[in-house]
């Protein structure tokens, strides 16, 4: 058979024997308009919540794929539950550490929702922190170090963008804090 003949682009094989799909045009139009129906009913019956397709457009506006992923590393809520047994005691402050391949980020998150941190090395930067409700950015000193003084609430993600014209910017998974 040949590459353009009709017979093989409307043919399919069961146990060797080929099989033409005949559809007549009334039972594809009748196939059409039952699955366009299936699709009204499934929106009418079970509808996306408003504030969903609200934050699952907002978040292309927050990605950028020259971005590096900076992979979680550490978080002492999970890194210090196998350490519980040794030591007592509360817990105020949560530490992160997101790691790429030029950066790190290391940052402590406080009871009252604070964030600190250092780019590692340091460097001057601007870190954004990314949200439902846009961005935050925040200068980083000489040393690299920087504090968002309110977290929001929900989930966020961190965007590091060197100023160094080489340095590629860096930006972490997103995390509930």
């Amino acid at each position: 058979m040949k590459a353009g003949d009709e017979t093989t682009i409307n043919t399919c094989r069961i146990e060797g024997a080929a099989l033409l799909p005949d559809w007549p045009d009334a039972a594809e139009a009748a196939r059409e308009a039952t699955f366009r129906r299936l699709h009204a009913l499934v929106l009418e019956r079970d509808p996306v919540p408003a504030d969903v397709l609200m934050f699952a457009r907002s978040s292309f506006e927050l990605r950028s794929i020259d971005d590096e992923l900076a992979a979680l590393v550490y978080d002492s809520m999970i890194d210090d539950d196998l350490l519980a047994s040794v030591r007592s005691g509360g817990q105020s402050i949560r530490q992160l550490t997101f790691a790429a391949r030029d950066l790190v980020l290391e940052m402590e998150v406080s009871d009252a929702r604070r964030v600190v941190g250092q780019v590692v090395p340091p460097q001057a930067a601007i870190v954004e922190l990314r949200h439902r409700g846009g961005t935050t950015p925040v200068t980083t000193d000489e040393l690299g170090c920087f504090h968002v003084p309110a977290l929001p609430d929900g989930p966020v993600s961190f965007r590091c963008r060197p100023s160094r014209a080489d340095a590629n910017s860096v930006a972490t998974s997103w995390i509930t804090l």
